[in-house]
């Protein structure tokens, strides 16, 4: 997966991290620099990433929770992943992300 790291206008320590999804969407997750949180952002598909501090830990968090509820179940299933990205303040930001199973239609 490729992700695109970019500050906003104005907002030198934030991050908005995007990937341009197979569906068509491009879903985007803020990371405020120097805080201990992990924003996300779920796809239509069923792709779900988070950036930020403890980024994979959330992430599982999250699917384990939505699991719980009863939702998902017709995504069979994730794959998980984490990767670092480099951000404008020049430091690396973890991102995790789970691509489901069995994607749902668009």
């Amino acid at each position: 997966m490729e992700f695109i790291a970019r500050s906003p206008r104005n907002k030198p320590d934030v991050v908005e991290v995007r990937y341009d999804c197979a569906c068509g969407c491009k879903p985007r997750a803020s990371y405020q620099r120097g805080t201990d949180e992990a924003n996300h952002e779920h796809c239509c598909c069923g792709q779900v990433h988070f950036v930020g501090a403890h980024a994979e830990e959330r992430l599982k968090t999250y699917l384990d929770e939505r699991s719980a509820q009863g939702m998902d179940a017709e995504v069979g299933g994730y794959s998980f992943h984490t990767q670092d990205v480099d951000v404008p303040w020049g430091e690396l930001v973890s991102v995790a992300y789970a691509v489901p199973a069995i994607p749902k239609a668009h």
